[in-house]
């Protein structure tokens, strides 16, 4: 008799092997011996309704992670796509919350879908969208914080996201998709055109946005760590000493009405009674 360690691996092995009719041809041998035959259904028919549930229920698992790709594809086509990521990158960790972490990148070595070359962009922006919904809470910057940071204090703030964020640069602007009332239709209409998006979440809501060019720069400032003074210097590029201040601060204030910074600990100088707003903690979103 095997021991039981042994024969629930083999158990596993059989039933992740290959999916659909080929799943049989993958069971083990001596698994095969343990199991009883009864009425029309021999040991592999009854291995086979275990084989055939689990590759159902991982597929089910893909599809709502990934709906929009789901309903572009069909139920169909999406199973047989779900299936062969699934034998090429089968479950290995103990929640099926990480199922779909290699699917972008799948989509994207496999070549385009029946035409449809954007689907690794929107199976990163899904897998996004669950990364942000998951991420961690934090204590959020408010607005009348904001407004009480004295003026000669701003040059050298640093803001922080929350984690509960993600900028993302695709080469199609498939969030159009995930918007579209008929994201079939819509994927006829999709043409290649570079979109840095911005996802986060507001409560249990999670949204994304285009950033235009100068959200994207100071966005980057913002992820490199980099104090106000350095935003607005970086804005100067693209922006006049005078239009770089008022848009970095413009920005700085539409993060906090959209909840995407920190908050920013309050740290006492030295012979002063009033705590001075300064993110000096180094930490990174």
């Amino acid at each position: 008799m095997l021991p039981l360690r042994d024969v629930q691996a083999r158990f596993l092995r059989s039933l992740a092997a290959a999916p659909g009719p080929l799943a049989s041809h993958g069971f083990d041998p001596a698994l095969l011996a343990l199991v009883e035959g009864r009425g029309a259904l021999g040991s592999a028919d009854r291995l086979d309704v275990y084989a055939q549930m689990y590759w159902a229920r991982l597929v089910d698992v893909l599809r709502d992670d990934f709906p929009r790709i789901a309903v572009i594809l069909g139920a169909e086509r999406f199973a047989a796509l779900a299936c062969a990521y699934l034998t090429r990158h089968p479950s290995t960790h103990p929640s099926v919350r990480w199922l779909g972490s290699e699917f972008a990148d799948f989509l994207a070595g496999h070549g385009p879908v029946e035409g449809l070359p954007f689907l690794a962009d929107l199976a990163r922006l899904e897998w996004t969208r669950l990364a942000v919904f998951d991420a961690a809470d934090a204590v959020l910057l408010r607005v009348d914080e904001l407004r009480a940071i004295p003026p000669s204090a701003w040059p050298s703030l640093t803001f922080h996201l929350v984690p509960a964020v993600r900028v993302l640069r695709l080469a199609w602007p498939v969030h159009e998709l995930w918007a579209a009332s008929d994201p079939t239709a819509a994927a006829t209409e999709m043409r290649p055109t570079e979109a840095v998006l911005r996802v986060w979440r507001d409560g249990f809501a999670v949204y994304q946005a285009r950033v235009d060019t100068v959200e994207r720069m100071a966005l980057e400032q913002l992820l490199a760590g980099a104090p106000f003074a350095a935003l607005c210097g970086r804005l100067e590029v693209i922006l006049s000493p005078s239009e770089a201040a008022r848009e970095a601060a413009a920005l700085v204030l539409r993060w906090v009405e959209d909840g995407l910074l920190a908050g920013i600990p309050i740290r006492r100088r030295a012979g002063s009674q009033r705590g001075s707003l300064f993110a000096h903690d180094g930490r990174h979103p």
